[in-house]
């Protein structure tokens, strides 16, 4: 884990959040930047579709 993750982890830790709390944000998070890049990955792709 980077220190950004260890920051962001230890702040949400010291704002009450239990473990499995942390837990759910990271994963949400991690699904989102995924889903996002996928999101980018169709659109070009469909850009390019349209060009050729």
């Amino acid at each position: 884990m980077n220190e950004k993750w260890i920051k962001l982890i230890k702040q949400f830790e010291g704002e009450g959040y239990t473990p499995g709390e942390i837990q759910r944000i990271v994963w949400l998070y991690k699904m989102m930047k995924y889903q996002d890049e996928k999101s980018k990955d169709l659109f070009e792709n469909n850009e390019n579709e349209h060009n050729d």
